[in-house]
Parts: structure tokens; C-alpha cells; sequence
């Protein structure tokens, strides 16, 4: 009789053996999930084509999250089970950029991008807050799209097809195409100065700029940074000359990356604050100029996300003697002051 269980027994367990791996062949079969296709069209980035992309999935009822990081821009393949989704896509990886952080990728309505903070060797905050100042962003191309259907059909037709690459006659199910677009914004600062012969250097702050990008709806954030214009060139007016046929007058320009205004941005003078200091030729002067800007910061009407700014310094620099011995003024080309002439200046 125990022989006969034993036997009984053994019988059972082939049973479940055989069973077990006929259920696992049918699973690799029959997956529960579709091997689906998402396009990316990279013909509307304004800037250098990316050599990479990271896309994100999400499910719409949070449960599931799928990022694929690869160096072939124009499409990948996601396996999904039956549903709907969403899914951002953005140039290269988020590791590869200095700039900036990603944040909250795993949650659709939070994932968004912030400039990187530093303190800076000079500058303090002039209207209270932080005395931490915004890296300017590198170039982030993104796109989002959403309520992409996943159906039993197509899960049906890629049954057993779970590798990246095609194979046999197999039907690519393209469930989006992305066309990401450039969501850095250039700002460009002009500032017209009479008695610009004593400039020898200039350095700026501006505040009420967006801290970074909210990929869901595609806008800049609400946050506020302050970034820094430490950066200038100097031109000379040829009309304007002193005694010694030295142009007198001029203008200097600089230019900054960011992320646009923030969402909700009335374009009121006091939004954004400008803070300029010059340091004049005797090496000791420096002269202040501050402005409230948020009502002169317009959108260039040609050039995409392109801003300007062009102030006044309504009086002219006083009259210093220039600074004398190594490392004076300038440089070596500077004292000349030939027409049209161009000269970095800077902290």
C-alpha cells in the first residue's frame, strides 16, 4: 500500500513538472504585454541634433513606469501591458547634463527639470532671500504626449516577441510620435552708457526668472532664481569722441541662458529686479545703477524663445584717471578705442 501511494506521489509531482512548464511556455507565448513602438521627430529642435534620448512611460493609473535610455533618436520600443499612457521624451540622459537636474521622473504630473544653485564669490541677494544664484541651463529639447492606447489586440499580436529588435513579419505598433521642441529661453542685455570711455568692467544680477521646466504642462515653472551676467562686451559710439578723437560714449552687451519667465508672469517693472555694477578705469570707482525690469523684458518678435532687454544709464560716468602700473585698464588693445571696436569686459 505504501509502495502504491509512493508511486502515486511520484506520478503527481511529473504531473506538476509538466504542467508548470507547459504554463510557463504558454506565458512566453502569450505575454501579457505588447511590444509597442514610440517615434521621435527631432525636425522642429531648433539646436544641434541630440546623440541621445531618454523617454519616459507612464501608466495613467500610476502603476507603471518604464524609461528607456538609448543612442538611437528616432524611436524605441517599450513592452506595455493592455491601457493607457503618457510619455515625455528629452535629448540625452539626465546624467550627461552639469546644468540642471531632473526631478521626479517617476511621477508623471511631478517630473520636471531645475537649474543647478551655486554661491557666488560676489554677489548678495538685494531683495532679501537666498543668496544662491541659478546655473545657466544647456540646451533641453522635450515633448510630451499623452493618452497613448495600448490595446488587447496588440498584445495579442506581439505575442512572444519580447526582444527590442523585429523579427519576421511582425507589425510595429506605433502608439506616438514626439517632435520635441528647444524649452531654453536666450536673454539678451543692452545697456547704452554715456562717459563708457571709464568703464573698465561690469557685472549684473537679475531676478524673477523661472527656476525650471514642468514637463507635464509644458511651461515654465512658478519657483524664482536669480541669475548672473558676468559676461559683457563693450562697443563705442564713433560719433561721440573727446579731445583726443577717443569715442566717448557706447554700449555693453551680454546674454544669458534661462527658462523663460515664470508661468503667470504679469510683465510688472517690479517682477524682476536688474542690479548693474561698473568699476570704472582707476580701478576703485564703482558705480550702481539699479532697475526694476519686469515691464521692459520683451519676447524678440523674430527669434524663437528669445528675450530682450535695453536700458539707459541716464547719467554719464565720471571723469577718473585711469589706473596705472601691470593690469591696468583693459588690456593692451583698449587704449587705441578704434571704431566699432569690440572689448570683453567683465568681473
Amino acid at each position: 500500500m505504501k509502495r502504491c501511494f509512493n508511486i502515486l506521489l511520484s506520478l503527481f509531482a511529473a504531473m506538476l513538472v509538466l504542467t508548470s512548464c507547459e504554463h510557463k511556455d504558454l506565458c512566453y507565448h502569450h505575454p501579457h504585454t505588447a511590444r509597442v513602438r514610440i517615434d521621435v521627430d527631432w525636425s522642429q529642435y531648433s539646436k544641434p541634433t541630440p546623440s541621445g534620448m531618454s523617454v519616459h512611460v507612464y501608466k495613467t493609473d500610476g502603476s507603471q513606469v518604464l524609461q528607456s535610455l538609448t543612442n538611437t533618436i528616432t524611436h524605441t520600443y517599450v513592452n506595455l501591458d493592455a491601457g493607457l499612457y503618457h510619455s515625455i521624451v528629452f535629448n540625452q540622459s539626465p546624467s550627461e547634463y552639469g546644468s540642471v537636474t531632473f526631478k521626479d521622473l517617476d511621477n508623471y504630473n511631478r517630473a520636471s527639470v531645475v537649474t543647478n544653485k551655486y554661491v557666488s564669490r560676489w554677489y548678495v541677494a538685494r531683495r532679501g532671500g537666498s543668496d544662491e544664484v541659478a546655473e545657466q541651463p544647456e540646451w533641453i529639447g522635450a515633448d510630451k504626449q499623452e493618452l497613448m492606447e495600448v490595446t488587447e489586440e496588440m498584445v495579442e499580436a506581439t505575442s512572444g516577441y519580447m526582444t527590442h529588435e523585429s523579427k519576421g513579419d511582425q507589425r510595429d505598433y506605433v502608439i506616438a510620435t514626439h517632435y520635441p521642441l528647444n524649452i531654453i529661453h536666450t536673454l539678451n542685455v543692452k545697456v547704452h552708457i554715456k562717459g563708457i570711455k571709464n568703464l573698465r568692467s561690469a557685472r549684473a544680477s537679475l531676478d524673477g526668472l523661472s527656476e525650471g521646466y514642468i514637463f507635464r504642462y509644458e511651461h515654465p515653472s512658478t519657483a524664482l532664481v536669480t541669475q548672473l551676467l558676468e559676461s559683457w562686451r563693450l562697443s563705442t559710439d564713433k560719433s561721440t569722441t573727446d579731445a583726443e578723437g577717443r569715442p566717448v560714449d557706447g554700449y555693453i552687451t551680454s546674454q544669458i541662458t534661462f527658462f523663460g519667465m515664470p508661468t503667470g508672469h504679469l510683465g510688472l517693472p517690479e517682477e524682476n529686479y536688474f542690479y548693474l555694477s561698473l568699476l570704472l578705469v582707476d580701478g576703485e570707482t564703482q558705480v550702481d545703477a539699479p532697475f526694476y525690469v519686469g515691464d521692459r523684458i520683451t519676447r524678440d518678435p523674430v527669434k524663437e524663445n528669445t528675450w530682450n532687454l535695453i536700458l539707459t544709464l541716464e547719467d554719464p560716468l565720471p571723469d577718473v584717471a585711469p589706473e596705472t602700473g601691470p593690469g591696468a585698464g583693459f588690456d593692451a588693445t583698449v587704449d587705441d578705442w578704434e571704431e566699432g571696436e569690440d572689448i570683453t569686459v567683465g568681473v
